[in-house]
């Protein structure tokens, strides 16, 4: 049986990596030999896994057999160590990718030739999580009597947009009416975020703030991420949708659509990064266009609200979605389908390794970095213009055209600081922009309630001049009328 060394693969502190690790080592173990790293060893292996850790990017000499390196989300995250360590590798090397835009950033980083690049799904555990009785369900869980159940599940951190979820939850809420709904929030803060740390330490009171004024604090439960799997599978059957508004720049995946698809839920969520493959819009649910601004990355909120109420409000739809989706997680994202990939993708560098075709890869030219727009709070770390142009590949596409928009709103509530100068309140991207006369009175009018038409019909504004807002980051358009999905 193949050896395989094993390193940094012991315990992880993140749940979702954790059960990421679990499942390489079961679904490894069934057609090789596993061996840490720091084991006694006599024999040299076919191969090295290296689960997490940057040391086989430190080492200068390749070894005589393949490297299978698990890409997390190194890609958007450590690119440019990527960039100038990819030249290391050889072409039997395995990269390890969850989602198809990695494999896009890593591919452009080669001439020729480069290491391979396997596209591994993460595996749902269909025993656990799988359709249970709504009600049942929803009797297991602290909730009031409802009509509709909305869920958000994630590590609530400003990336993960739970403010923005919270905000979307209230205008569903208030369409929908007469019927009631409720928002099941499941996950826990993490206030030492470290990339592009804007306002994470202070975003427990962001959230509580937003409650009180969205006047939605009595119709938000709150669950800890620490639930166990059966309990985790009870809330995702509670809920009559699931949504995922994520602008997390290093989203390779995402197990809570997933998990939620297991379970019939219909799940609304941003196109980025790994959603993009993982919901199938108009199928399993909705995607939501999302784009990149220099000021960070936005996405199609009306759309988002839209297709919430839709899910609620046309009940075939929503079951037809439901089904959707448990056919579409057993035929992807089953435990025997994901681990045949990555046993798959292991033999082809060992094969190749060995059948003496390895080459070494020779590294394209580096990217130039964007420039700084000035537009975000200066940060301890990398800005958010040193992630830009790999985040591009991440996102469903550029920023729509307001010629070609059906509606247009501020991405966030704006504070002003000074006669001219005003800062975006939303915690993943607290932008501060300065407003001319024009600018100020196309926000005036949005805040009056306005729209792209009455603006136009007031000549408040060239398209040219809300193109500019819109690619700045203050203002957001839907190519869809607010009413469809």
């Amino acid at each position: 049986m193949p050896i395989i060394e094993l390193h940094g693969a012991g315990p992880h502190p993140w749940p979702s990596v954790e059960r990421t690790r679990r499942f390489y080592l079961r679904a490894l173990e069934e057609s090789f030999e596993l061996r840490h790293a720091s084991d006694p060893a006599t024999k040299a292996p076919d191969a090295s896994l290296h689960f997490s850790g940057g040391a086989s990017w430190r080492v200068d000499a390749h070894p005589d057999w393949p490297l299978v390196l698990a890409m997390h989300g190194g890609p958007i995250l450590d690119h440019d160590m990527l960039q100038n360590s990819i030249g290391k590798l050889e072409t039997s090397d395995v990269l390890l990718v969850n989602c198809l835009s990695d494999m896009r950033i890593l591919a452009a980083m080669v001439n020729g030739e480069g290491p391979l690049l396997r596209h591994l799904p993460l595996p749902v555990d269909t025993s656990v999580f799988h359709r249970q009785d709504k009600a049942k369900a929803r009797d297991l869980l602290p909730l009031h009597p409802t009509d509709h159940v909305v869920g958000f599940v994630g590590r609530l951190l400003p990336q993960k947009n739970l403010h923005g979820f919270l905000r979307m939850f209230a205008e569903v809420k208030r369409r929908i009416a007469p019927r009631t709904a409720c928002a099941v929030v499941i996950g826990n803060y993490w206030v030492d975020y470290p990339v592009l740390p804007y306002v994470t330490a202070d975003y427990p009171n962001i959230i509580s703030k937003l409650l009180g004024s969205l006047r939605i604090a009595d119709d938000v439960i709150y669950l800890p991420a620490n639930l166990s799997n059966d309990d985790l599978a009870t809330a995702y059957n509670a809920m009559d949708v699931l949504v995922h508004p994520t602008t997390s720049i290093d989203e390779n995946f995402g197990y809570a659509p997933v998990e939620a698809m297991a379970c019939g839920v219909p799940v609304v969520g941003a196109a980025y990064g790994g959603l993009k493959d993982t919901i199938g819009d108009g199928e399993t649910g909705f995607l939501v266009d999302t784009w990149i601004t220099d000021s960070g990355i936005r996405l199609d909120v009306a759309r988002a609200i839209a297709a919430t109420q839709r899910l609620l409000e046309d009940a075939s739809l929503a079951a037809r979605c439901g089904a959707a989706g448990v056919e579409r997680m057993r035929a992807r994202y089953s435990v025997e389908t994901c681990g045949e990939a990555l046993r798959s993708a292991v033999r082809d560098g060992v094969e190749m390794r060995w059948s003496g075709r390895s080459r070494p890869v020779v590294t394209a030219t580096p990217r130039i970095p964007h420039p700084e727009a000035g537009l975000l709070p200066r940060v301890p770390n990398e800005p958010w213009e040193h992630y830009r142009d790999v985040v591009a590949h991440y996102v469903s596409g550029p920023a729509p055209r307001i010629a070609e928009a059906a509606s247009i709103r501020l991405a966030a509530p704006l504070e002003q600081e000074a006669d001219t100068r005003f800062r975006l309140l939303d915690p993943a991207w607290p932008a501060r922009f300065e407003l001319d006369g024009t600018a100020r009175a196309i926000v005036d009018h949005l805040v009056a309630g306005g729209t792209l038409e009455s603006l136009r019909a007031g000549q408040l504004g060239s398209d040219e001049a809300l193109q500019a807002m819109l690619e700045s980051g203050l203002l957001i358009a839907s190519r869809t009328e607010p009413s469809n999905a």
